[in-house]
């Protein structure tokens, strides 16, 4: 990122990066999503569970091993470390990734002026959105709606004052919006006959709580195929220990870095 965009980010709270995902990655992107969608709805199904996502399956991750490739792209080229050095000052982990697709003519929960960080976290750089689009965001098939600034209020705004002053992001495939989770925004309508797909990732400093047990959901045998970068992102080097020996381990094998904040 340049040092114009790194100042968006923190001064209007969001940055729009052109062409940052190059076209190769979007096809095998979107059939992961798909793959997600399948997936979940098998899940609800087997437990019985009528939770109506409207076109968002939390944690994609686990569905498709394509978004960890993904993720360790963004760690390859620079993008986290970016993260890292110039926003957050620290050390950064994953916090969720999921998968979106904004169905044409259905509200979904996220359409809800909303902020994703439960609490406000004033002038300390905690949790980014990254907003992939997977396929092109237009105004007609809705395009995400965001609120310039609003990460230096804590106090919510009202829905006029949210629609009066708000942005609509658009952009073309590849294109990644990035903005502080503390920013007020909302998903907008789709009123084309097309699906639009997109990965919203969040990523927040080390010693916050992810969304969900990556590394334990992902399988601690799996961690050491993964480089040290990617293991640190995935959150295998934040576990909390759960018992005297485990807390009680040399240096090299203790579940929290001291690397981590």
């Amino acid at each position: 990122m340049t040092k114009s965009e790194i100042l968006d980010l923190k001064n209007k709270g969001y940055v729009i990066l052109r062409n940052k995902v190059p076209p190769e990655w979007i096809p095998k992107l979107s059939k992961g999503i798909d793959n997600t969608f399948i997936e979940h709805r098998k899940t609800q199904i087997k437990n019985n569970n009528d939770i109506k996502t409207g076109g968002v399956a939390l944690h994609a991750l686990l569905s498709d091993n394509i978004f960890i490739d993904f993720l360790d792209y963004l760690i390859n080229i620079g993008f986290i470390d970016e993260l890292k050095n110039e926003y957050f000052k620290s050390n950064c982990i994953l916090n969720s990734l999921s998968a979106l697709n904004n169905i044409p003519n259905q509200p979904n929960f996220s359409s809800v002026v909303h902020r994703d960080l439960r609490f406000y976290s004033h002038n300390l750089p905690t949790m980014v959105n990254c907003l992939l689009m997977v396929d092109d965001f237009t105004i007609e098939n809705g395009g995400t709606y965001l609120l310039p600034y609003s990460h230096l209020r804590e106090e919510k705004p009202t829905d006029k004052e949210f629609f009066r002053n708000a942005i609509q992001a658009v952009g073309q495939s590849g294109d990644l919006i990035l903005f502080d989770s503390n920013v007020w925004h909302s998903s907008a309508l789709n009123t084309t006959q097309s699906s639009r797909k997109a990965i919203p990732i969040t990523i927040s400093r080390s010693f916050m709580k992810q969304l969900l047990d990556y590394p334990r959901a992902i399988g601690y045998d799996r961690m050491d195929g993964f480089n040290n970068d990617l293991q640190q992102f995935l959150g295998y080097h934040s576990r909390v220990p759960a018992s005297l020996n485990e807390w009680y381990q040399p240096e090299d094998n203790r579940f929290y870095k001291q690397n981590q904040d």
